[in-house]
C-alpha cells in the first residue's frame, strides 16, 4: 500500500480543479465552490496524510459532504427566512397623525445636531447612520483621513449620550431647513447634507412663530434614531 505525504500541498493543487469542478456541480455556485475546496485544503493539511491511501478519493469525498452541507444549510436559512417573514406582525398604514409627529421628531432631531455638535461631527454621524457611508467615504466629504472621521464619529455619539438627560431648547427649527433636511434624507443626496450640515450656522434656523407642519410630509426614524439613541 503506498501512503502519501504532501507537505508541500502541489498534489492538492493538481487537484484543485477537478475538486472545484465537482462541487460547483452540487451547489451551483463558482464562489461557494471555492470556498468549499479552499476548507478541503485545510482540512487536507491537518490530516494524517501518511494514512491515507488513496488521497484523491479521500478529498473528493470531502468536497462531496462539504458540498452537499452548504446546500443544507442554504435550505434551512431559506426555510428560516420565510418562516421569520411570515411571523413578523403586519405593518399597519401610517396615519396623518404619525405623519405629523414624525415631521415633529426630526425636526426635534436636527435641533439636537445643530446645539451639541460641530459641523464635522454632525456630517459623520449622519453620513454614518443615515446614509451608511463608510469612514472612508466620510474622510473624503469632511476633507480628512479615516482616523478623523471615525473620532468626529465617536465624539458625535459621546456628546449625544452626555447631553441625553438636558431640557431640549424650546425654539422651533425654521420649517425650510427642515425641508431641506428631509429632502437630502428622502433623495439619499449626500451633497445637499454635506451642504446643509457643513455650515457652523446654518441660514435661518430659528423661527419665532409655532412651526407649522406640511401635510403629507414623511420623515425618516433613522434619522432620530440616530440622534436619540446614539
Amino acid at each position: 500500500m503506498t501512503h502519501t505525504s504532501d507537505t508541500d500541498g502541489a498534489l492538492f493543487e493538481q487537484l484543485r480543479p477537478r475538486l472545484k469542478a465537482i462541487s460547483c456541480r452540487i451547489v451551483g455556485s463558482e464562489a461557494d465552490a471555492e470556498d468549499i475546496v479552499q476548507d478541503c485544503f485545510l482540512k487536507w493539511r491537518d490530516a494524517e496524510q501518511e494514512a491515507v491511501a488513496t488521497p484523491a478519493a479521500w478529498l473528493t469525498t470531502v468536497v462531496q459532504h462539504q458540498s452537499i452541507d452548504r446546500l443544507r444549510k442554504r435550505a434551512r436559512d431559506s426555510t428560516a427566512a420565510l418562516t421569520a417573514m411570515e411571523l413578523a406582525p403586519a405593518v399597519p398604514p401610517a396615519t396623518p397623525e404619525d405623519s405629523l409627529l414624525r415631521r415633529a421628531e426630526l425636526g426635534e432631531a436636527l435641533a439636537r445636531l445643530l446645539s451639541r455638535l460641530s459641523p464635522s461631527e454632525r456630517l459623520a454621524l449622519v453620513l454614518h447612520e443615515v446614509f451608511e457611508c463608510g469612514h472612508a467615504d466620510i474622510a473624503a466629504a469632511l476633507g480628512t483621513n479615516a482616523v478623523n472621521a471615525r473620532q468626529y464619529l465617536a465624539r458625535a455619539r459621546r456628546r449625544l449620550r452626555e447631553a441625553e438627560g438636558e431640557t431640549p431648547a424650546s425654539e422651533k427649527l425654521c420649517r425650510e431647513l427642515i425641508r431641506r433636511f428631509q429632502a437630502a434624507i428622502n433623495g439619499i443626496d449626500v451633497p445637499a447634507m454635506v451642504s446643509l450640515l457643513g455650515d457652523e450656522q446654518p441660514v435661518s434656523v430659528h423661527e419665532a412663530p409655532r412651526l407649522r407642519i406640511h401635510a403629507g410630509a414623511c420623515a425618516n426614524d433613522a434619522v432620530y434614531w440616530c440622534v436619540a439613541a446614539a
